[in-house]
């Protein structure tokens, strides 16, 4: 057997093997999820970043009350303008909640800044309680993050991220967001969480301590940072902050689930990865277990040389990806996505590297703001789209 395909299969076998240990360690994270108490949430402010009109927005904001029995939340929702088509169903919520402690925030123009970080900003100037969470527009809040996220904090935790995890939508771009976020980023995040890599939260729910954030310079630091996310969570992970995944997912629907607004939307993340984790994304195509079974298969039959071998392993990695998917919503986040998600998982991986020449880009368009990307993940703002 020649040494090419001798590499190439123990790699193809070592990452079937890693693909297997994400599961277990999935089952092994998220499936021990803590009872939720019954005594009283600690005093937190949930502030929602908001620019635009995500579709079930009032749905989300009805969550967070329906979570909190207690009434423990400062809620702030934060927008820049009165006139953002968002601001009525902001105005209609907290009306309509006229019993708790509800802010509905114009924070002004961000100009220069991050418009997401903008709002995070001027929104941290009102929180009231020394623990915070972020979580963007299209997240659903849960009692039971709610709670799991009280309890981190009175452990003693600084930092607290749950993985985002989506819902099913209808739609070929609903099918695009399942399989790039939940089929690819998250399947080795409990993994890379106990290996101490994967220690960044996500924007969908990450809570900080005030101590935490201030010891990291606060927020106003990141105000060009493109993935404010990576980037506060990599500040706080430097100065020795206790860091804490929690066990329950996080339910997120993404608005806008064409085809054409999903592929763009993908496209537009590459890019940040790519300019927030340069030496990340370089690597990228080199641990695609699908290119690699599929060029493995394809040297095999060319050179006739282990070609059972390269049949097997092809076969192997593609019946992995499926079974793995399957039962990762199935036992894991206690999901039932479409039937037809599942087959096309088999060729995931060769199909997303199509979208990694895109992250070259340097330009988005980003909740109507045009921004260049530069190294570091810096945003440059370089213009309004009329479409927000």
């Amino acid at each position: 057997m020649s040494l090419a395909v001798s590499v190439l299969s123990l790699a193809v076998a070592a990452m079937i093997a890693v693909l297997w240990a994400s599961l277990a360690a999935s089952l092994l994270h998220f499936r021990r999820r803590p009872s939720a108490g019954a005594g009283p949430l600690l005093p937190m402010t949930l502030i929602k970043p908001v620019r635009g009109l995500d579709d079930g927005m009032r749905e989300n904001f009805e969550s967070i009350a329906a979570s909190d029995p207690g009434r423990s939340l400062q809620i702030i929702i934060a927008i820049e303008s009165p006139d953002d088509p968002a601001a009525a169903v902001a105005r209609g919520f907290c009306a309509s909640h006229p019993d708790r402690d509800i802010v509905v925030l114009y924070t002004g123009p961000a100009g220069e800044r991050m418009g997401k970080v903008h709002n995070m900003i001027e929104a941290e100037k009102k929180a009231k309680h020394p623990r915070l969470i972020f979580s963007d527009a299209d997240t659903t809040t849960t009692e039971a993050l709610l709670r799991e996220t009280s309890q981190a904090f009175a452990e003693g935790f600084e930092a607290v991220f749950g993985l985002p995890y989506h819902v099913p939508a209808s739609g070929s771009g609903g099918w695009m967001f399942r399989v790039a976020f939940n089929h690819t980023f998250c399947v080795g995040a409990a993994l890379s969480y106990y290996a101490g890599q994967f220690r960044f939260c996500a924007g969908a729910w990450m809570a900080y301590t005030k101590d935490a954030l201030d010891r990291a310079g606060g927020l106003e630091p990141l105000a060009h940072a493109i993935a404010d996310d990576f980037a506060i969570s990599s500040r706080v992970r430097a100065l020795g902050a206790r860091q804490l995944l929690l066990r329950e997912l996080v339910p997120v629907s993404e608005t806008g689930t064409g085809l054409f607004e999903a592929f763009w939307h993908l496209c537009k993340w590459c890019s940040i990865i790519r300019w927030s984790l340069p030496a990340l994304y370089a690597v990228i195509p080199l641990f695609n277990m699908g290119v690699i079974a599929a060029l493995l298969l394809v040297l095999c039959e060319r050179s006739g040389d282990g070609v059972r071998l390269g049949r097997g392993l092809f076969a192997a990695a593609a019946g992995s990806r499926i079974l793995v998917g399957f039962l990762q919503d199935r036992l894991v986040a206690r999901v039932r996505p479409p039937w037809w998600d599942y087959p096309s998982l088999a060729f995931v991986d060769i199909g997303g590297l199509l979208f990694w020449p895109f992250g070259l880009r340097r330009r988005i368009l980003w909740r109507g703001v045009r921004y260049r990307l530069s190294e570091g993940g810096i945003a440059e703002v370089v213009g309004e789209s009329v479409n927000r």
